[in-house]
């Protein structure tokens, strides 16, 4: 891809330095090193972002990402949870809670266009979707990610007919645009069903057809990066759509090799 520099681009990075003692992390010291940062920086959707560090390597790196769909609030709730209570050892974890900042303030699925179908983006559009769909792109270029995940929201549920159907997405699913699935997914999927005792809340791996224009088809297939995407229910209350997030989320976090603790999620 051939990148631009813009200087929106960059930020006065706010950072906090945290040592503790913590027994829970198998002796490890507490280490947050903690950015802020912002993706269209002065732009009408300046779009914040959060990177924590630990403290014994910078390896591996992912990113989490919701709010893509700013009317699919569980996925935006559970980074922001994240974003608070985590306290991580090793590796590093960008977190874009509201990527489409303003449909999440709106609290609507789209403003102009459907975000998630203005990727790789065009950094002169007049569309701001396109705008920040090529910074996105940029972020991802720049900091090369082995994982990211895409958390989003489902109004149908998954049945086992399901299976076959390509061309739509489900609540409970993982979401895949290759196959066969890889086993890095399918691992990271029954390592979020164990945590699972409900069976309507289970997740299913999942097969959506690529599409050039979304944001997890472009990962794949111009970078080569692992990504997938998490659906959750619409049908269940919030409250559980939230804790189906972050089961998820710090599933993947688990299986990539992030070392972190966070608050037990109580169901």
């Amino acid at each position: 891809m051939r990148v631009l520099l813009k200087s929106s681009l960059f930020s006065v990075l706010i950072q906090t330095c945290v040592f503790s003692s913590d027994s829970t992390s198998g002796g490890l010291s507490q280490y947050n090193f903690t950015k802020q940062d912002y993706l269209g920086l002065n732009d009408e959707y300046e779009t914040p972002y959060f990177i924590f560090e630990g403290r014994e390597k910078k390896t591996p790196v992912m990113i989490l990402d919701g709010g893509i769909h700013g009317d699919e609030i569980a996925s935006y709730m559970a980074c922001d949870s994240i974003v608070k209570y985590l306290k991580l050892y090793e590796g590093t974890l960008i977190v874009i809670p509201r990527t489409n900042i303003k449909a999440c303030n709106m609290n609507v699925r789209q403003v102009n266009f459907d975000f998630n179908h203005a990727f790789p983006g065009d950094l002169t559009s007049e569309l701001y979707e396109y705008r920040l769909a090529y910074e996105f792109m940029w972020l991802v270029d720049s900091v090369k990610p082995d994982l990211i995940i895409n958390l989003h929201e489902a109004r149908t549920k998954w049945t086992p007919n399901a299976r076959y159907d390509s061309e739509k997405a489900y609540g409970q699913i993982i979401i895949s645009c290759l196959q066969p699935f890889e086993e890095f997914m399918l691992r990271a999927v029954e390592r979020m069903n164990s945590r699972i005792h409900r069976y309507d809340f289970k997740f299913n791996p999942h097969y959506y057809s690529i599409r050039e224009y979304s944001s997890l088809d472009n990962f794949v297939l111009k970078f080569g990066i692992k990504s997938y995407t998490v659906e959750t229910w619409r049908g269940f209350d919030i409250e559980d759509r939230v804790k189906l997030q972050l089961i998820a989320s710090l599933s993947f976090m688990k299986e990539l090799g992030l070392v972190f603790d966070y608050p037990d999620i109580k169901f």
